[in-house]
């Protein structure tokens, strides 16, 4: 068995591009060849090749040789070391998480249905900052371009029923990710319902799906739901519920940094 630092400084850098991790948690569903998993990914070929090389040398992932066919499978064994590596601190986070709060598990991801996503958070500001930090342009600036690593241009929005936005995503290695959308309903401050899609390169859009957004009351904090569906594929809703809970994420850490008179 593999311990060595060398190895395991492999296996996190492979582990530390967003577009890998996602590809590994498609993989831990099955075996996938290269154009099944570019499609939910909406990366090219070559793109995930060059990824998939990448896990391969970390010893994460293994090739079949099925023709030209060559499926991709998750190695079970990187993972458990970084497992066991990690597992020697959790003493300590658990002890730091229980002396901060006493409180329930303030995340939850859930799968309702293959073509459905749900997303929970609580979030510890008030409901008005947290849909302002949402919704607002000077604050979008500030964490919208999720996955981590990623950053944004082409940023509008028309917050009203009808009204449009979009974004362009930039990945690190220079590919583009389009998202346009509708909003259907706007309720200020409690709720968001829109539509959401992905362009390629060529103009053509994706799969539509709908996302609701709710906004509530969670004590002195803010409960943040997630629901997204019509997904076409497992493969797709596994990749967004990465995409989401990344720029949640990032969301979190920036409305940290606020306080209630930047509302």
């Amino acid at each position: 068995m593999r311990h060595n630092s060398a190895d395991l400084d492999s296996t996190f850098a492979a582990l530390a591009d967003p577009t890998r991790r996602a590809i590994l948690a498609r993989l831990a569903l099955g075996e996938a060849s290269v154009t099944e998993l570019a499609k939910p990914f909406r990366i090219s070929q070559p793109a995930i090749s060059r990824h998939l090389k990448v896990l391969e040398s970390a010893g994460l992932i293994s090739r079949g040789r099925e023709a030209q066919w060559r499926p991709a499978r998750i190695e079970a064994a990187p993972l458990k070391e970084v497992a066991e590596w990690i597992g020697k601190y959790r003493q300590f986070w658990e002890s730091e998480l229980d002396s901060r709060s006493n409180s329930p598990q303030n995340q939850t991801t859930a799968f309702p249905s293959e073509t459905e996503l749900l997303i929970t958070r609580i979030i510890g500001a008030p409901r008005s900052l947290v849909y302002d930090a949402w919704t607002r342009p000077e604050h979008l600036q500030h964490w919208q371009g999720a996955p981590q690593g990623m950053t944004t241009s082409d940023r509008a929005a028309d917050l009203r029923n009808g009204g449009e936005y979009r974004v362009t995503m930039h990945a690190p290695d220079g590919t583009r990710h389009r998202l346009r959308g509708v909003y259907h309903e706007v309720v200020p401050g409690r709720k968001l319902v829109f539509t959401h899609f992905w362009v390629d390169e060529k103009g053509k859009p994706d799969k539509e799906t709908l996302v609701t957004l709710t906004f509530d009351d969670e004590g002195e904090g803010t409960l943040l739901t997630l629901r997204q569906t019509g997904f076409e594929s497992v493969g797709s809703r596994d990749g967004h519920s990465h995409g989401w809970n990344s720029a949640i994420d990032r969301f979190t850490e920036y409305v940290d940094t606020l306080d209630g008179s930047a509302a």
